[in-house]
């Protein structure tokens, strides 16, 4: 995504509004590739998992180097209904979304934003 960096906060990233799907014990990549956070001094990740998914799923946020993952920042797991925000020191060049769903959790449904801070 190619867009010019503004002082305050700036959207990187969120699902489309019908969510992303996860099929119970399957892994998805929420985000695209590669969400560049470099120019930013904090970025804030909102999470949640739809009241009408069927169980548990698990975030993973993974930093990446050079569109390569390198490290897991942090996982959250959210029933449905659950939502999570937080916010981190832009973690070097580049960040992830994965999601896990339990085996056996049925069809789930999930949903992501990214925001950079830059002074």
């Amino acid at each position: 995504m190619s867009q010019r960096v503004r002082i305050g906060n700036n959207l990187l990233f969120v699902t489309e509004p019908e969510g992303k799907t996860i099929r119970a014990g399957k892994s998805v990549s929420v985000t695209p590739e590669t969400i560049s956070v470099q120019p930013y001094y904090t970025v804030r990740i909102f999470a949640g998992n739809r009241v009408v998914s069927e169980g548990a799923v698990t975030f993973k946020l993974i930093m990446k180097i050079d569109q390569v993952s390198f490290l897991v920042l942090d996982t959250m797991t959210l029933f449905p209904g659950e939502q999570y925000t937080k916010t981190y020191n832009a973690p070097g060049l580049g960040l992830a979304v994965k999601v896990e769903s339990e085996s056996g959790s049925g069809l789930n449904a999930v949903d992501v934003a990214v925001f950079g801070y830059k002074f």
